[in-house]
């Protein structure tokens, strides 16, 4: 990762207005909502039946890149996702609350260690399953979903995380979340909205399938409890901010000093003693107010070019934080009639590459950039600590091969 000093702020870099906010149901979501409306009954993945007619139809009359050979590109890509957690139900397929492999003799003999070095060795391990980034959140209990499909998730004040016929049980003690991110490929995200920049994303999903279910069990096998999450249990943006991972843009992605926000997000919660990391800010909200580069490329027209609000205009917004809310229907409902997931605000974004001469012709107000461009010094880090190859002035930046290792 890259030196955060200067980027620490000592704060939040959101507001929340307390008297409207609520912890968030699962059945709000977009991906539920539509595909609640195209099946009739609650369901999460019933919006892809619509897609994948779309991608059919596309593959058959030989639209560019949509061949079978780019199909099965993404399948193969998917494949450890769908094997692993399927994007995230809680408490399900490897995603286990209980351990899977770690017998009784490691589950229950606790090692006990300085939060320093256990903060230490569970960084090493997440890079050693193939995270690119890793941070450490105190668990905002604001952050964790009321409830998934029909089940609400509750606190206890003691006991193991658990589900029962009427909840999930997440006790008080697992107040740790650690957050991982993971770049995806570069080159395929270029391609958006066809279907190749969709398996940059299923790849993504892959990898994030393996380092969760990793990462609990490595925790599960040194006495401590752990509750691998991929897109279920908690929102992931949120807590990815308040482990130091990034900012919020104006698109509702994170984005990261190293990578922009050409990422994808898990975590695990656990009780095991952790230090938290601090919230960093490097001048995106302020780079956002000027730029709407992702809301002018949004196909959907899901991405506000207005200013940040505590009310969202949808149901699948959450109202309460100060932020730019995403039409999650309007999105969701363009994959279907593209046949394949869209990464165009991702393709665009410019920390996404890095600085390019011609970003200067799409802000307005170089003079609210007091301290200098956020966008070309974030540029000028990334070159100098790797996570950029040095291109010819006004040539698109490279992102080079990841330092990962392990997994």
């Amino acid at each position: 990762m890259m030196p955060r000093e200067e980027m620490y702020i000592g704060k939040k870099t959101y507001q929340i207005k307390e008297e409207d906010y609520q912890r968030f149901p699962v059945v709000r979501q977009a991906f539920v909502k539509v595909s609640t409306e195209d099946i009739g009954e609650i369901n999460y993945l019933g919006f892809l039946d619509k897609m994948h007619k779309n991608m059919a139809r596309r593959m058959q009359e030989g639209d560019p890149g949509y061949s079978q050979k780019d199909n099965a590109l993404d399948m193969g890509a998917n494949a450890l996702n769908l094997t692993l957690g399927t994007y995230g139900f809680p408490n399900s397929q490897f995603l286990s609350w209980n351990p899977l492999y770690v017998p009784p003799f490691l589950s229950a003999n606790k090692v006990e260690e300085t939060p320093e070095n256990h903060t230490h060795g569970v960084k090493e391990a997440a890079a050693f399953y193939g995270a690119d980034l890793a941070g450490i959140a105190k668990l905002d209990e604001r952050w964790v979903y009321s409830q998934d499909m029909v089940k609400p998730f509750v606190f206890d004040e003691e006991g193991v995380p658990c589900e029962s016929e009427k909840a999930f049980h997440i006790p008080k003690s697992m107040n740790r979340a650690i957050v991982m991110a993971f770049l995806m490929d570069g080159e395929l995200q270029t391609k958006s909205p066809k279907l190749p920049a969709s398996t940059a994303t299923s790849l993504g999903y892959s990898r994030m399938a393996i380092a969760t279910v990793s990462l609990a069990e490595y925790i599960r096998a040194l006495g401590y409890q752990a509750i691998p999450c991929m897109n279920d249990t908690a929102l992931s943006i949120p807590l990815a901010v308040d482990a130091g991972l990034g900012q919020l843009g104006r698109h509702g992605l994170l984005i990261t000093p190293e990578y922009g926000s050409n990422v994808r997000l898990c975590k695990v919660l656990t009780d095991m003693p952790l230090v938290e990391d601090q919230p960093i800010d490097f001048g995106i909200t302020t780079f956002c107010e000027n730029c709407l580069l992702c809301a002018n490329e949004c196909p959907s027209g899901a991405i506000s070019s207005h200013e940040r609000t505590t009310e969202s205009e949808e149901s699948t917004g959450n109202s309460g934080v100060l932020k730019w809310y995403i039409k999650g229907e309007h999105c969701l409902k363009y994959w279907q009639a593209n046949g394949a997931s869209c990464a165009n605000c991702i393709a665009v974004c410019p920390f996404t590459y890095g600085y390019e001469s011609e970003h200067c012709a799409e802000c307005e107000r170089c003079e609210a950039f007091m301290r200098g461009c956020p966008l070309q010094s974030n540029t000028f880090f990334r070159k100098k600590h790797g996570y950029l190859e040095d291109t010819p002035w006004a040539s698109k930046s490279k992102i080079p091969p990841t330092k990962r290792r392990g997994l």
